[in-house]
């Protein structure tokens, strides 16, 4: 475990904007716009260049993007790298019942070219699936998805959409996904994520605190020695790591639940003693954190972050669901 003060000199600490020149509208924007743009092209690495920036000023579309939103393919191409269970598949069919023709792949693509599938077959296939999108509590049409200037709210709600697809598609894999109703307070996705990364961070608490059992004497003259080996150029401590217990998503800014996470299914990759895990966490500790989270996804998970380190430390509402895929 490190303390981010120590951790400066080798690991620079990014500079955020304040919260009150934080644009939350462009954050959601961006980050719904760069999480579809990746599931469609198979990764972050693998988005064109001149994409991966697709707001300009404000929260304008470049022009590049729009086009891209405007067509059905995109999302099309999106929700076939979902690999969803129970989507039944007919001869020529890819995941999502698009028709595949000869030499395509998974979802009908061929070169980079979805065949078949149109903004009417999508809309019915997510509303199908539980998850049709909605703008202000009106449903969204193909003509708001075809309409020129881009409707940019239509086109978010329908990323939010595949994205809760998404989401419902990794927590249902969690065998014990089903208890997570015992949570309440959020969506069924937010519920079962927070009771997978709350089990998780409890494996890694009692195995640091089972390690600390076999560290101590039967004296107590003699103190406990810490549960975990720590580089010899970072600071040691002497307090056992801590594990916070989240109830929200909010409860994930700071980055030690999904840092904790990351580690519990990457050891080697993400060693805990580079997380700083601590009872009080100032904001620079959590921009370590959280910096260390986007190095290990950018380095290990083909760049699959589609938040800003101060999306990750401000969470604001509009966030919870890129955060949560």
């Amino acid at each position: 475990m490190v303390d981010a003060n120590v951790m400066k000199k080798t690991f620079t600490v990014p500079e955020i904007k304040p919260l009150d020149q934080y644009d939350f509208n462009r954050a959601k924007v961006c980050a719904s716009v760069r999480w579809l743009l990746a599931k469609s092209y198979g990764s972050a690495e693998n988005v064109p260049a001149d994409l991966r920036e697709p707001v300009l000023i404000g929260q304008e579309l470049q022009a590049g993007v729009s086009v891209l939103l405007l067509s059905p393919d995109l999302y099309w191409r999106a929700h076939s790298q979902l690999h969803l269970r129970g989507v039944s598949q007919g001869p020529g069919q890819g995941p999502g019942g698009v028709s595949k023709g000869p030499g395509q792949g998974p979802g009908g693509v061929s070169q980079g070219v979805v065949q078949g599938g149109d903004h009417v077959a999508l809309l019915q296939l997510l509303a199908s699936r539980g998850h049709a999108p909605r703008d202000q509590d009106r449903p969204v049409t193909v003509e708001d998805l075809q309409h020129t200037p881009i409707k940019t709210r239509a086109h978010l709600a329908l990323i939010d959409a595949l994205m809760s697809l998404a989401a419902m598609e990794t927590v249902g894999r969690v065998k014990m996904a089903a208890e997570a109703e015992q949570i309440g307070g959020g969506s069924p996705w937010e519920n079962a994520l927070l009771f997978w990364v709350n089990r998780l961070n409890q494996r890694l608490r009692e195995s640091t605190e089972d390690d600390d059992d076999k560290t101590q004497t039967c004296t107590d003259l003699q103190p406990a020695q810490p549960a975990i080996r720590y580089r010899k150029d970072k600071v040691q401590s002497k307090l056992t790591p801590t594990f916070p217990l989240v109830s929200g998503v909010k409860d994930l800014s700071n980055g030690c639940a999904i840092a904790a996470v990351l580690h519990y299914y990457c050891p080697s990759r993400l060693p805990l003693e580079d997380v700083c895990l601590k009872d009080t966490m100032s904001v620079a500790d959590s921009l370590y954190n959280l910096q260390l989270i986007r190095t290990f996804c950018c380095g290990t998970l083909q760049g699959c972050c589609p938040l800003a380190v101060e999306d990750l430390l401000y969470a604001p509402p509009t966030l919870h669901m890129p955060l949560g895929c």
